[in-house]
């Protein structure tokens, strides 16, 4: 297949519909459990990025935290990587996003103890081997050694492997991250302020500490991007890789099987797809050991994407006008499933999936100890003064908004 020649006419089909995350059984902003723990009253009284309660060990001068994330459907990228290949190693990437997913959560509240990490991995036993669950657990141990080099501690205590077939339909990669925290570490995103500016890093590239190349996509918004890009023929021989109660004739509706390399990537669809999300975790104790009472918050961009600081602000515009180009796998998932760009900043990290708010001096700083990682950083907006909390979104095609 000559990818390149194809992709220049085949989205252009009129029988393509636009997609949205709602449409395939996805929420980006989670809106309708946050009203569940508000009628609840389980919301959590202070806007902590995580959770946390009082310390286990009863030091009043510490939080205890207990913090749960995962590597979502990503899993089905690695399945498909397997059927088409026989390879299994891409099941070890799911580790490294599951234990990000928490790792880095966990350090917008600040510089944490020792963390301690289970995994859950729930499979069907059928159609996911052995190998592949091997892969995941080397993929924790890989992982956790890694970060380990630079003073980020996690120990890893094992977990739950269930078979369970009748309920997952290929295979689920979650953890659970616990462990302590000196209050005095705490940042509270209630402090970001009129007149901060946003530092935004990079979600793609290689940094002085990645083994892999990163096309920037994390572990948020896969449900989307498999619809997007992947070729419907899929269906056919993997029936088990779609939700049967969405519309089957708007699923998977991309050009692509994971091993095709169309223009501009340089690397195939399912290495991208699949590549494992980055820690910020040495860049972020880097700089919150010297800047962390200039630091006023800090945003990692999962669910809710661009518009996630708006759970943590009153009364404050943020205005997001210096944004860099998205990395290409983005632009092929916009075309590919005819996205509105305001869905794409909404679910996506479009290469940016961590923000600092601080003041423009410390901004330069942080941006020259992110730039001694080898990772990029950008001023990419600023805070304003509102009379409700709203993210603009200015583009050079288009601006938008978002609200609560």
């Amino acid at each position: 297949m000559d990818n390149k020649k194809q992709n220049s006419h085949s989205h252009n089909l009129p029988d393509k519909n636009s997609l949205s995350y709602e449409s395939l059984g996805a929420s980006a902003d989670k809106a309708g459990l946050h009203q569940i723990l508000t009628d609840l009253n389980m919301e959590a009284k202070e806007k902590l990025f995580c959770q946390v309660i009082p310390d286990i060990a009863g030091d009043e001068d510490y939080y205890s935290f207990i913090h749960c994330d995962g590597a979502g459907t990503k899993g089905i990228i690695a399945y498909l990587w397997y059927k088409e290949t026989g390879d299994t190693s891409y099941f070890s990437r799911l580790a490294e996003d599951s234990l990000v997913m928490n790792l880095d959560d966990v350090f917008c509240l600040g510089i944490p103890d020792k963390i301690i990490l289970a995994n859950a991995i729930a499979r069907n036993s059928r159609l996911i081997p052995n190998e592949a669950i091997k892969a995941v657990i080397q993929g924790y141990e890989l992982a956790s050694e890694k970060l380990k080099k630079y003073g980020i501690n996690i120990e890893l205590s094992g977990g739950e492997t269930a078979d369970c077939g009748d309920t997952v339909r290929t295979l689920l990669v979650d953890a659970t991250a616990t462990g302590r925290i000196k209050k005095s570490n705490i940042i509270n995103p209630a402090n970001i302020t009129a007149g901060d500016v946003i530092v935004g890093f990079s979600s793609s590239g290689t940094t002085n500490y990645d083994s892999h190349n990163n096309s920037g996509i994390g572990s948020n918004g896969l449900t989307l991007a498999r619809h997007c890009i992947l070729t419907n023929n899929y269906l056919k021989n993997y029936p088990e890789i779609v939700d049967t109660g969405l519309d089957l004739k708007s699923v998977y509706q991309g050009d692509y099987k994971v091993k095709d390399t169309p223009y501009p990537l340089n690397t195939s669809i399912g290495d991208a797809l699949s590549s494992p999300t980055r820690s910020y975790a040495p860049v972020l104790k880097a700089m919150l050991e010297e800047y962390k009472e200039k630091i006023h918050g800090i945003i990692h961009l999962t669910g809710g994407a661009h518009g996630k600081v708006l759970r943590f602000i009153k009364n404050l515009k943020i205005i997001k006008d210096a944004l860099p180009s998205p990395p290409p796998i983005f632009d092929l998932i916009k075309v590919g499933g005819r996205v509105q760009i305001e869905e794409m900043y909404r679910v996506f990290n479009m290469g940016i999936r961590l923000e600092i708010y601080t003041d423009a001096v410390t901004a330069n700083k942080l941006i020259e100890i992110s730039n001694s990682f080898g990772l990029n950083a950008y001023l990419i907006g600023r805070v304003e003064s509102d009379s409700k909390p709203n993210v603009e979104i200015r583009l050079n095609e288009v601006n938008f908004t978002y609200q609560l």
